[in-house]
């Protein structure tokens, strides 16, 4: 069979999707640390037969029992919603995957509302993947976010925590500078339904950049290449990234509406420091809150001509690039080859900067001579065992610490603070990176005892 007549039979097949739902009345009890709302079932207002779960279940598979509770995005503590619960039913002439999908539950009503309750700005909200927060107020979820982060530090055994006020995003929408569309099988660009590949066609999407958003309504209309398009834009340069490369014909289309796409490589600034950024490369995707962030690590490290820091982890060099002004020496490490690359171009003329390349658990416990500060900004893993071990026997004075996971980030700071007593913690900074969702960017400053 060939693969075009292959595909045709997989979009025929999609095509008749077929589901069965059920209506519950719940009462939202709380807000998991992934976003969504935890609600209890207060009563079933419909309800699929017997037969009909059957074959969503197959006889192979036990059904469950009646649901007492759902999770969902979309509700707020104390609230009363009707949600409708749809378990999809494999496709005709489809093996049955020995995996039963979980149900998708969507908000249908609002019966008793908070007073923190939002109009969200997203038609799609509640069904993509993205955001989990349109519907709670900007002030509500920095308290929560807030919240989240003192609850983590308490449960790790910190007491009189230094967590300072929340800094928000002004405004909270419009920040993405960097997005990832799926095409759907008519090559149309979106995102991702929520537990699910199915693509959910976007002229623009609320949070990202109104450069981006320029792309994406002029692609609209013009079939795209499978499986995805990356758009990266810059509000201070005006570089718009597009990969892949977009055809002759859509070229032009974008440079008629005044947008000229590099293909390869873009620039981007940070307090005014200019980075060469690739499509592999990783930055922060909220240029505003990046510059806070920056601001607040350099004001956590020692100055000086006779200073020596450590940038773990440096990606491109950001940090790195911004210390080099401000002391005598740095060191930049990072595993991955192609942030290398991109680190060494952006610190080319910068003299007093050494590049290290290998995993930062390697290393650091190796180097030797005196170290004054050190900036680390780990992947949502945090840190490994030697890294925080590392840090303890060299007793590095100053230490910054960058976190995307609270979870992780409580667990390190009680081990250098709390277990090993190397460390005080002298203050947390919540960045909110990421408004209208669940991510939680913290910045904590620590000070060797």
């Amino acid at each position: 069979m060939s693969d075009e007549k292959q595909n045709e039979q997989r979009h025929a097949a999609y095509a008749v999707q077929r589901f069965v739902r059920a209506t519950y009345r719940v009462a939202v009890e709380a807000l998991l640390v992934n976003g969504e709302a935890r609600g209890r079932v207060l009563s079933v207002l419909s309800e699929p037969a017997f037969e009909e779960m059957a074959e969503v279940y197959g006889t192979a598979h036990e059904q469950p029992g009646r649901l007492d509770e759902v999770s969902f995005v979309g509700g707020i503590p104390g609230e009363v919603v009707d949600v409708e619960v749809s378990w999809r039913l494999p496709v005709p002439g489809r093996k049955r995957s020995r995996r039963i999908p979980p149900p998708e539950v969507r908000v249908k009503d609002v019966i008793e509302s908070s007073y923190l309750r939002v109009t969200p700005h997203c038609v799609v909200f509640g069904a993509c993947g993205g955001c989990q927060f349109q519907h709670l107020s900007y002030a509500a979820q920095l308290v929560w976010k807030a919240e989240r982060v003192r609850d983590v530090l308490h449960a790790a055994g910190f007491t009189n925590l230094p967590i300072e006020t929340a800094i928000g995003c002004e405004p909270p929408w419009e920040y993405r500078n960097h997005m990832r569309f799926s095409i759907n099988r008519e090559g149309r660009a979106g995102l991702t339904a929520r537990n699910s590949h199915r693509v959910l066609p976007l002229r623009s999407c609320p949070i990202a950049s109104p450069h981006i958003n320029a792309v994406l309504t002029l692609v609209a209309d013009v079939p795209l290449p499978r499986p995805q398009m990356v758009v990266r834009c810059s509000d201070l340069t005006g570089h718009t990234l597009v990969q892949p490369a977009p055809t002759p014909e859509l070229q032009s289309r974008l440079q008629a509406h005044e947008i000229t796409v590099r293909e390869t490589e873009m620039e981007e600034r940070l307090l005014d420091t200019p980075f060469r950024i690739r499509p592999s490369s990783f930055f922060q995707t909220n240029t505003r809150q990046a510059n806070r962030m920056a601001e607040l690590v350099l004001a956590g490290l020692p100055q000086g001509e006779k200073i020596t820091l450590v940038d773990a982890y440096c990606g491109v060099g950001t940090f790195a690039r911004l210390m080099a002004d401000r002391v005598g020496r740095v060191i930049a490490i990072e595993e991955s080859a192609s942030a290398i690359r991109d680190a060494r171009w952006n610190l080319r003329e910068v003299g007093n900067v050494e590049i290290i390349q290998g995993k930062v658990e390697e290393m650091l416990p190796e180097m030797s001579g005196r170290l004054d500060g050190l900036v680390i900004d780990p992947p949502r893993a945090g840190c490994q065992r030697p890294v925080l071990d590392a840090l303890l026997a060299r007793h590095v004075p100053s230490v910054v610490y960058v976190s995307c996971n609270p979870d992780t980030l409580a667990r390190d700071l009680a081990y250098l603070c709390l277990q090993n007593v190397g460390y005080v913690l002298r203050s947390v900074h919540l960045l909110d990176m990421f408004p209208q969702t669940a991510h939680v960017e913290s910045v904590a400053i620590l000070e060797a005892l």
